[in-house]
Protein backbone atom coordinates (compact mmCIF):
# COMPACT_ATOMS: atom_id res chain seq x y z
CA UNK A 1 0.00 0.00 0.00
CA UNK A 2 1.73 3.20 -1.19
CA UNK A 3 2.56 5.62 1.79
CA UNK A 4 0.15 8.66 2.09
CA UNK A 5 0.79 11.81 3.97
CA UNK A 6 -1.98 13.67 5.66
CA UNK A 7 -2.45 17.24 5.55
CA UNK A 8 -1.67 19.58 8.17
CA UNK A 9 -5.13 21.00 9.42
CA UNK A 10 -4.88 24.60 8.54
CA UNK A 11 -4.36 26.80 11.76
CA UNK A 12 -6.95 28.75 12.96
CA UNK A 13 -6.44 31.86 14.99
CA UNK A 14 -7.45 31.98 18.31
CA UNK A 15 -9.22 35.04 20.24
CA UNK A 16 -7.11 35.79 22.84
CA UNK A 17 -8.56 35.34 26.42
CA UNK A 18 -9.93 38.93 27.48
CA UNK A 19 -7.54 40.67 29.47
CA UNK A 20 -9.15 41.70 32.71
CA UNK A 21 -10.06 45.36 32.92
CA UNK A 22 -8.55 47.43 35.65
CA UNK A 23 -10.31 48.00 39.03
CA UNK A 24 -10.56 51.60 38.30
CA UNK A 25 -14.39 51.48 40.03
CA UNK A 26 -13.71 49.43 42.57
CA UNK A 27 -10.77 51.19 43.59
CA UNK A 28 -12.92 54.76 43.33
CA UNK A 29 -15.39 53.08 45.86
CA UNK A 30 -12.86 52.14 48.08
CA UNK A 31 -11.10 55.71 47.89
CA UNK A 32 -14.45 57.13 49.21
CA UNK A 33 -15.00 54.44 51.75
CA UNK A 34 -10.97 55.10 53.19
CA UNK A 35 -11.63 59.10 53.34
CA UNK A 36 -14.69 58.31 55.24
CA UNK A 37 -13.61 56.11 57.72
CA UNK A 38 -10.84 58.46 58.12
CA UNK A 39 -12.35 61.43 58.60
CA UNK A 40 -15.17 60.18 61.03
CA UNK A 41 -12.32 58.16 63.03
CA UNK A 42 -10.67 61.55 63.09
CA UNK A 43 -13.66 63.17 64.31
CA UNK A 44 -14.60 61.01 67.14
CA UNK A 45 -11.14 61.30 68.44
CA UNK A 46 -10.66 63.67 71.69
CA UNK A 47 -8.31 65.95 70.40
CA UNK A 48 -9.04 69.14 73.06
CA UNK A 49 -6.30 68.59 75.12
CA UNK A 50 -2.33 68.94 74.44
CA UNK A 51 -0.87 65.71 73.89
CA UNK A 52 2.27 67.04 74.81
CA UNK A 53 1.05 66.95 78.35
CA UNK A 54 0.47 63.39 79.46
CA UNK A 55 -1.44 64.72 82.41
CA UNK A 56 -3.76 66.81 80.71
CA UNK A 57 -4.56 64.16 77.56
CA UNK A 58 -5.07 61.19 79.84
CA UNK A 59 -7.58 63.25 82.12
CA UNK A 60 -9.30 64.03 78.51
CA UNK A 61 -9.16 60.20 77.44
CA UNK A 62 -10.62 58.79 80.99
CA UNK A 63 -13.87 61.18 79.61
CA UNK A 64 -14.43 59.29 76.55
CA UNK A 65 -15.90 56.11 76.88
CA UNK A 66 -14.10 53.02 76.34
CA UNK A 67 -16.39 51.63 73.25
CA UNK A 68 -16.24 55.25 71.93
CA UNK A 69 -12.79 54.61 72.11
CA UNK A 70 -12.20 51.76 70.84
CA UNK A 71 -14.44 52.83 67.52
CA UNK A 72 -12.65 55.94 66.35
CA UNK A 73 -9.32 54.04 66.20
CA UNK A 74 -11.16 50.94 64.46
CA UNK A 75 -12.01 53.38 61.90
CA UNK A 76 -8.86 55.31 61.83
CA UNK A 77 -7.11 51.75 60.87
CA UNK A 78 -10.06 51.20 58.34
CA UNK A 79 -9.05 54.18 56.79
CA UNK A 80 -5.33 53.28 56.51
CA UNK A 81 -6.07 49.84 55.34
CA UNK A 82 -8.49 51.44 52.51
CA UNK A 83 -5.84 53.96 51.33
CA UNK A 84 -3.42 51.14 51.31
CA UNK A 85 -5.56 48.94 49.89
CA UNK A 86 -6.36 52.03 46.82
CA UNK A 87 -2.46 52.72 46.74
CA UNK A 88 -1.65 48.67 45.68
CA UNK A 89 -4.48 48.61 43.20
CA UNK A 90 -3.98 51.95 41.58
CA UNK A 91 -0.15 50.96 40.97
CA UNK A 92 -1.04 47.58 39.50
CA UNK A 93 -3.79 49.07 37.21
CA UNK A 94 -1.71 51.87 35.90
CA UNK A 95 1.71 49.72 35.60
CA UNK A 96 -1.00 47.41 33.37
CA UNK A 97 1.12 43.97 32.29
CA UNK A 98 4.92 45.97 32.22
CA UNK A 99 5.85 44.32 35.31
CA UNK A 100 7.50 46.85 36.90
CA UNK A 101 9.20 46.75 40.47
CA UNK A 102 7.33 50.07 41.83
CA UNK A 103 3.81 48.61 41.99
CA UNK A 104 5.71 45.82 44.08
CA UNK A 105 7.67 47.98 46.67
CA UNK A 106 4.40 50.15 46.88
CA UNK A 107 2.63 46.38 47.78
CA UNK A 108 5.95 45.96 50.41
CA UNK A 109 5.84 49.53 52.35
CA UNK A 110 2.28 49.86 52.36
CA UNK A 111 1.63 46.89 53.67
CA UNK A 112 4.36 47.08 56.34
CA UNK A 113 2.64 50.27 57.17
CA UNK A 114 -0.59 48.46 57.57
CA UNK A 115 0.89 45.56 60.11
CA UNK A 116 2.29 48.57 62.03
CA UNK A 117 -0.79 50.58 62.15
CA UNK A 118 -2.63 47.21 63.26
CA UNK A 119 -0.25 46.86 66.23
CA UNK A 120 -0.19 50.75 66.83
CA UNK A 121 -4.33 50.80 67.70
CA UNK A 122 -4.24 47.76 69.71
CA UNK A 123 -1.25 49.81 72.05
CA UNK A 124 -3.26 53.12 71.40
CA UNK A 125 -7.01 51.72 70.65
CA UNK A 126 -7.11 49.50 73.42
CA UNK A 127 -3.93 49.05 75.87
CA UNK A 128 -3.60 52.65 76.22
CA UNK A 129 -7.24 53.06 76.86
CA UNK A 130 -7.40 50.60 79.51
CA UNK A 131 -4.58 51.94 81.32
CA UNK A 132 -5.52 55.27 81.80
CA UNK A 133 -8.87 54.27 82.72
CA UNK A 134 -7.36 52.54 85.95
CA UNK A 135 -5.47 55.34 86.50
CA UNK A 136 -8.16 57.47 86.68
CA UNK A 137 -10.15 55.14 88.92
CA UNK A 138 -7.31 54.46 91.59
CA UNK A 139 -7.47 55.68 94.85
CA UNK A 140 -4.38 57.74 96.37
CA UNK A 141 -1.79 55.07 94.64
CA UNK A 142 -1.84 56.56 91.42
CA UNK A 143 1.13 57.20 90.54
CA UNK A 144 2.91 53.67 89.29
CA UNK A 145 -0.13 53.51 86.98
CA UNK A 146 0.11 57.29 86.09
CA UNK A 147 4.24 56.05 85.08
CA UNK A 148 2.88 52.80 83.23
CA UNK A 149 0.24 54.97 81.01
CA UNK A 150 3.33 57.51 80.21
CA UNK A 151 5.49 53.92 78.96
CA UNK A 152 2.49 53.05 76.58
CA UNK A 153 2.41 56.41 75.33
CA UNK A 154 5.99 56.22 74.75
CA UNK A 155 5.15 53.03 72.31
CA UNK A 156 2.51 54.33 71.17
CA UNK A 157 4.27 57.75 69.66
CA UNK A 158 7.26 54.93 68.69
CA UNK A 159 4.85 52.79 66.42
CA UNK A 160 3.32 56.26 65.16
CA UNK A 161 6.50 57.51 64.08
CA UNK A 162 7.05 54.10 61.93
CA UNK A 163 3.25 53.75 60.07
CA UNK A 164 3.89 57.44 59.21
CA UNK A 165 7.34 56.42 57.63
CA UNK A 166 6.97 53.40 56.11
CA UNK A 167 3.65 54.88 54.34
CA UNK A 168 5.12 57.39 53.42
CA UNK A 169 7.44 55.31 51.55
CA UNK A 170 4.69 53.33 49.76
CA UNK A 171 2.98 56.69 48.31
CA UNK A 172 6.03 58.11 47.32
CA UNK A 173 6.55 55.20 45.22
CA UNK A 174 3.36 55.39 44.40
CA UNK A 175 3.80 58.86 43.38
CA UNK A 176 7.02 58.44 41.08
CA UNK A 177 4.89 55.45 39.23
CA UNK A 178 2.28 57.52 38.14
CA UNK A 179 4.12 60.22 37.34
CA UNK A 180 6.09 58.26 34.73
CA UNK A 181 4.24 55.49 34.11
CA UNK A 182 2.40 55.95 30.30
CA UNK A 183 -1.04 55.51 31.58
CA UNK A 184 -0.11 57.74 34.77
CA UNK A 185 -1.54 60.94 36.29
CA UNK A 186 0.79 63.84 36.83
CA UNK A 187 -1.73 65.44 38.74
CA UNK A 188 -2.45 62.56 41.17
CA UNK A 189 1.45 61.82 41.35
CA UNK A 190 2.79 64.79 42.28
CA UNK A 191 0.03 65.23 45.24
CA UNK A 192 1.28 61.77 46.21
CA UNK A 193 4.68 63.02 46.16
CA UNK A 194 3.73 66.21 48.56
CA UNK A 195 1.68 63.57 50.30
CA UNK A 196 4.71 61.40 51.36
CA UNK A 197 6.86 64.51 51.83
CA UNK A 198 4.71 65.56 54.52
CA UNK A 199 3.98 62.26 56.02
CA UNK A 200 8.02 61.79 55.99
CA UNK A 201 8.37 65.02 58.22
CA UNK A 202 5.42 64.08 60.23
CA UNK A 203 7.52 60.47 61.23
CA UNK A 204 10.58 62.25 61.63
CA UNK A 205 9.38 64.98 64.60
CA UNK A 206 7.39 62.17 66.29
CA UNK A 207 10.42 60.14 66.56
CA UNK A 208 12.34 63.20 67.57
CA UNK A 209 10.08 65.54 69.73
CA UNK A 210 7.18 63.29 70.25
CA UNK A 211 3.66 65.24 70.59
CA UNK A 212 5.49 68.51 70.06
CA UNK A 213 4.20 71.38 68.77
CA UNK A 214 5.30 71.31 65.58
CA UNK A 215 4.57 67.22 65.55
CA UNK A 216 0.83 68.05 65.78
CA UNK A 217 1.04 70.51 62.68
CA UNK A 218 2.75 68.20 60.98
CA UNK A 219 0.45 65.71 61.55
CA UNK A 220 -2.45 68.22 60.43
CA UNK A 221 -1.09 69.13 57.41
CA UNK A 222 -0.07 65.13 56.50
CA UNK A 223 -3.77 64.11 57.43
CA UNK A 224 -5.22 66.75 55.64
CA UNK A 225 -3.44 66.15 51.81
CA UNK A 226 -4.19 62.34 52.58
CA UNK A 227 -7.16 62.84 52.69
CA UNK A 228 -7.24 65.11 49.43
CA UNK A 229 -5.28 62.66 47.73
CA UNK A 230 -7.70 59.69 48.73
CA UNK A 231 -10.81 62.49 47.24
CA UNK A 232 -8.22 62.98 44.12
CA UNK A 233 -8.52 59.11 43.53
CA UNK A 234 -11.77 58.44 44.07
CA UNK A 235 -12.21 60.80 41.26
CA UNK A 236 -9.46 60.16 38.50
CA UNK A 237 -10.54 56.30 38.96
CA UNK A 238 -14.31 56.67 38.40
CA UNK A 239 -12.97 58.45 35.20
CA UNK A 240 -10.56 55.71 33.99
CA UNK A 241 -13.51 53.12 34.33
CA UNK A 242 -15.05 51.81 31.29
CA UNK A 243 -18.48 53.12 30.68
CA UNK A 244 -21.05 50.38 30.19
CA UNK A 245 -21.23 50.65 26.34
CA UNK A 246 -18.02 49.86 26.38
CA UNK A 247 -17.63 46.63 28.59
Amino acid sequence: MPGTSLAPFPSVARPDPARPRPPYRFVAALAVLGWALLTVGTVLHPAHADPGSPADAFAEYAGVSRGLWVAAHLLQLGGVAGLVVVAVLLARAVDGARDSAWPRVTAVFGTAGLATAAVLQAVDGVALKAVVDLWSEAGEERSPLFAAAVAVRQVEIGLDALVALLLAVAVLVLGIGLLTAPTGSRALGAVAVVTAGAALVNGATLALSGFSAATMLATTVSGALALAWLLLAAVWSWRRSPTRRQQ
